[in-house]
C-alpha cells in the first residue's frame, strides 16, 4: 500500500512539472500590464530622466512565451532596458503563470533643438501567441536655456516661454539690473543660486507668475513632486552691495534658504509682494539690518526657522507666515523668529502667523511682552490671526486673534500641510476670515486684492493672511 502511494506521489509530481514547463500557444490566454501608458512629465532635453518602470505580468493561469518585445523607433526619444537587457528587442522570454517582469523607460527628451514644447510618442510592441499588445510611451519636452556662470554685467532682461536652466550661480554684478519678466520660469541645478549685488527686479504677473525652483519635475514619492523637496538649491542672495529690489508675483520653491536680504541697513529697500516662498530647509525669509516691505505673500514651511529677522525695519500686510514642515526639520522653532542685536521694527497689519510650536512668534534675546515697548525693539500687531496664546501686551497689540487652530482650506483631504505640499489658502470655517481691518486697504491700495487678485472688499471686512476666501 505505502508503494501504491509513492508511486502515485511520483505521477503527481511528474505530471505537476510537465505542466509547468508547458508553454501555452492558445492566444486567450493574455498578458496584463500596470500600465497602459509610461508617462513622464514636462522634462528638460539634454537631461535624462530617472527610470519609470513597467510590470508585466503574467495571471492567464498558464506559461507563456513572448516571442519578441520590439521597442523598433526611428526617433530614439526613450532608452528602454527589457529584463536587465539595454536593447531595442529581446526574443523568447517564458513568463511562469503567476510570476512577471520588468521594463525600464528613460528619456533625454530630445526634441531637435525645437524652441517650443514638444510631444515625445511612442510605443513597445509584446507578441506571443498571436497577440501583439502595445504599451506606449509619453513625454512632454521643453529644450532649455542653459545658463552655467552666468554673470549680468550690464542691464539685461529675461524674458520668454522657453525655461532657462541655472546650471551654478547666476550673478548680477554691482550697478547692473536684471529684469525678470511676467511667466519666466527659472529652474536651478544642485547647488545653484542667484546672487545680487546689483538690482533684480521680478515683474510677475497675478495670472502669469515667475517660478523659480529646482530643475527635476519627476515625483520624490508617489504624490509629491521632487522640487518640492527643501534644500536642493541654494535659493536667491540679495547682498550687501544690492540695490533696491522688487520681487513680485513670484514663486520660490524648495531651496536651502529662499531669499537672503544681506545686511545693507536701511538704506536699501525690498519689497516682496504677490509672491509664495516655500518649502525651504533653513528659511523661506532670512533677514538681517535691512528694510523690506511684503504684502500679499506665503512664507511657508522654513526648516530651521521659517522668518528669521536680524535688526532692520520690516512691514507685512495681508502675509501668511506659516511653518508645519516635518521630516525633522521644523518643529523646534517657530513661523517668526526676532533677533534684536542693534534696532529691530517689525509691524504686521491683517496677517496670519501661524505654526506647529505652541509659540509661533519668539525672539532670541528678550522676552517679546517686556521689549513690547522698548526703544530699539518695536513690535506692531494689529488685527492678525496667531496660532498661539495672547502673551503681548502694549497699546500697538490690538484687533488679534490668538490661539487659532490649523485652519487653512485643504484641497485634498489626502495630502497635509506639514508635508512638503503647501495649501495655505483660507477656508469657510476659518476664524481669521473678515477680522482684517479695511484702513489697510485704504493705506496701502496694492493690498485691495489677494494674492491671486480677488478683492478683498467684496464682504464686510478683509480677510487675514495672503488668501481672501
Amino acid at each position: 500500500m505505502k508503494k501504491i502511494v509513492f508511486y502515485i506521489f511520483i505521477l503527481f509530481f511528474v505530471f505537476a512539472s510537465c505542466k509547468d514547463n508547458e508553454i501555452t500557444t492558445d492566444p486567450q490566454y493574455k498578458l496584463e500590464y500596470s500600465v497602459d501608458t509610461v508617462s513622464f512629465d514636462t522634462i528638460l532635453a539634454g537631461l535624462t530622466t530617472p527610470y519609470q518602470t513597467l510590470k508585466v505580468y503574467n495571471k492567464s493561469g498558464e506559461k507563456i512565451k513572448i516571442s519578441s518585445i520590439n521597442y523598433a523607433s526611428s526617433y530614439d526619444y526613450f532608452m528602454v532596458n527589457i529584463n536587465g537587457r539595454n536593447s531595442h528587442n529581446v526574443t523568447n522570454i517564458e513568463i511562469a503563470d503567476g510570476d512577471s517582469m520588468y521594463v525600464f523607460v528613460q528619456t533625454n527628451g530630445n526634441s531637435r533643438g525645437s524652441d517650443i514644447p514638444f510631444a515625445l510618442l511612442d510605443s513597445i510592441s509584446f507578441s506571443y501567441n498571436g497577440n501583439v499588445d502595445y504599451v506606449y510611451l509619453s513625454a512632454f519636452s521643453e529644450t532649455p536655456i542653459i545658463l552655467d556662470h552666468f554673470v549680468v554685467t550690464s542691464d539685461t532682461t529675461l524674458s520668454g516661454t522657453q525655461p532657462y536652466l541655472v546650471k551654478d550661480t547666476l550673478k548680477v554684478e554691482e550697478g547692473a539690473t536684471l529684469n525678470i519678466d511676467a511667466g519666466v520660469r527659472l529652474y536651478f541645478h544642485n547647488g545653484a543660486s542667484l546672487y545680487v549685488d546689483g538690482i533684480l527686479n521680478c515683474n510677475g504677473k497675478v495670472d502669469n507668475q515667475i517660478e523659480m525652483r529646482y530643475f527635476r519635475g519627476d515625483y520624490l514619492f508617489r504624490d509629491t513632486k521632487y522640487y518640492l523637496a527643501p534644500g536642493n538649491w541654494k535659493g536667491v542672495w540679495l547682498s550687501q552691495k544690492s540695490g533696491d529690489c522688487k520681487i513680485i508675483s513670484t514663486n520660490i520653491i524648495g531651496a536651502y534658504q529662499c531669499l537672503v536680504v544681506d545686511s545693507a541697513f536701511v538704506d536699501r529697500k525690498v519689497i516682496v509682494g504677490n509672491s509664495q516662498i516655500y518649502n525651504a530647509k533653513r528659511g523661506t525669509l532670512v533677514s538681517e539690518a535691512s528694510q523690506i516691505y511684503a504684502y500679499n505673500t506665503l512664507f511657508a514651511n522654513g526648516g530651521y526657522y521659517n522668518v528669521y529677522l536680524t535688526d532692520g525695519k520690516y512691514l507685512f500686510n495681508h502675509c501668511t507666515i506659516a511653518s508645519y514642515l516635518t521630516f525633522g526639520l521644523s518643529g523646534k522653532n517657530p513661523a517668526l523668529y526676532l533677533n534684536k542685536k542693534d534696532s529691530l521694527s517689525v509691524e504686521l497689519n491683517n496677517s496670519v502667523i501661524s505654526g506647529s510650536k505652541s509659540s509661533v512668534i519668539d525672539n532670541v534675546a528678550h522676552n517679546l511682552k517686556d521689549s513690547l515697548n522698548g526703544n530699539t525693539f518695536r513690535l506692531d500687531i494689529a488685527c492678525c490671526a496667531i496660532s498661539q496664546k495672547d502673551s503681548l501686551a502694549g497699546e500697538r497689540n490690538y484687533g488679534n486673534k490668538w490661539n487659532i487652530e490649523e485652519e487653512f482650506y485643504h484641497s485634498d483631504p489626502n495630502k497635509s500641510i506639514d508635508d512638503f505640499f503647501v495649501d495655505f489658502k483660507t477656508d469657510s470655517l476659518s476664524s481669521f476670515r473678515t477680522i482684517g481691518s479695511d484702513a489697510i486697504l485704504k493705506l496701502y491700495p496694492e493690498c485691495a486684492t489677494d494674492i491671486f487678485g480677488k478683492n478683498r472688499v467684496d464682504d464686510e471686512f478683509p480677510d487675514a493672511g495672503a488668501f481672501e476666501y
